[in-house]
């Protein structure tokens, strides 16, 4: 089991006083009184809820590459506890993906949405999903973006495929290093932990990528947040994902009804085959494979992710999307 957390960790401080912060970011109140930071980007009458990938990661992790989500509506992004600028926890009690459901459904209600528009990266598509499975009722639509897999089994898939392309993608000596860097014992020791996190979103480029002859425009950030968060994030990856033994989520999205659209790469070290589990156990379904992508869809083929998101969030199937029976 350890060495699978280890493998499904590669999946990709202090708050200001309230009156020093602007008008477009500050803190909610979360489950358990968790204390979640929050930034909104853009402005309309739609509401778009973005939930970011890791996990142990931070908002800024997707923000600045999802800016085009911003041209016509509200976009909510937030830091998930224990990374970012919330709340921190090192109990795995406080980490396990109930609280971080819980946190969606008060984070729902501060700021007054009837009914979310979710859009899930990677660990985040795994995450709206469990939302949506237990507040069938609070959701308008989802999108999944190179979602992380539905089932243990699909997890395990993705671990060898990790594996794999470590294998073949790094020489000896980077293979030692990239080993080294998602210890995250390591990133505790670590007198630098930024440096350690900086190691860490190389190696997590180059294995995610699809063209390794042309290294993509990511301007997210891997490493954003207070120091005592960036030293934190492989052990909050770990333990989130301890939390979740031999899970399977395929029977209790059955009972959700609203549009989702599953999108990913054709190249994801994510299994296909959980993409595909996705979209046939969803009511109203439909997955989108895009070439030339791995698991930075957003970033490595914009020209074909936003006006599909765009055209899935106006209430139109975006073309190429095909249902999975």
């Amino acid at each position: 089991m350890k060495a699978l957390i280890f493998l499904l960790s590669l999946a990709l401080g202090a708050a200001q006083p309230a009156t020093t912060q602007p008008a477009n970011e500050g803190y909610i109140t979360g489950a358990d009184g968790a204390r979640l930071f929050y930034r909104i980007e853009g402005s309309g009458p739609e509401t778009l809820v973005v939930v970011h990938g890791g996990p142990g990661n931070s908002l800024e992790s997707i923000r600045l590459d999802l800016a085009p989500l911003a041209a016509r509506r509200k976009v909510i992004f937030y830091d998930q506890r224990g990374g970012g600028r919330s709340q921190l926890f090192d109990r795995a009690q406080d980490l396990a993906i109930d609280r971080h459901v819980a946190d969606l459904e008060a984070l729902r209600g501060h700021f007054g949405l009837e009914r979310m528009t979710l859009f899930g990266n990677s660990w985040g598509g795994l995450l709206v999903s469990a939302y949506a499975a237990a507040h069938p009722d609070r959701v308008e639509r989802l999108v999944l973006d190179a979602p992380a897999p539905p089932t243990q089994v699909e997890a395990v898939e993705m671990a060898e495929e990790f594996a794999r392309r470590a294998q073949t993608r790094f020489g000896d000596a980077e293979r030692r290093r990239v080993h080294m860097v998602f210890d995250p014992e390591v990133w505790l020791r670590a007198e630098d932990p930024m440096t350690v996190c900086h190691d860490f979103a190389r190696a997590v480029l180059q294995l995610y990528r699809h063209d390794m002859e042309r290294e993509p425009r990511f301007r997210g950030d891997l490493c954003a947040g207070p120091l005592d968060s960036v030293r934190r994030q492989q052990s909050v990856n770990q333990m989130i994902w301890q939390s979740l033994p031999n899970y399977d989520l395929r029977p209790a999205v059955r009972a959700v009804t609203v549009p989702v659209l599953v999108i990913t790469g054709e190249s994801d070290a994510i299994p296909l085959s959980g993409v595909a589990n996705w979209a046939a156990n969803y009511r109203q379904a439909r997955r989108l494979i895009v070439p030339g992508a791995g698991h930075f869809v957003h970033v490595e083929q914009p020209q074909i992710f936003f006006p599909a998101v765009e055209a899935f969030l106006a209430g139109r199937w975006p073309e190429g999307a095909e249902r999975v029976e």
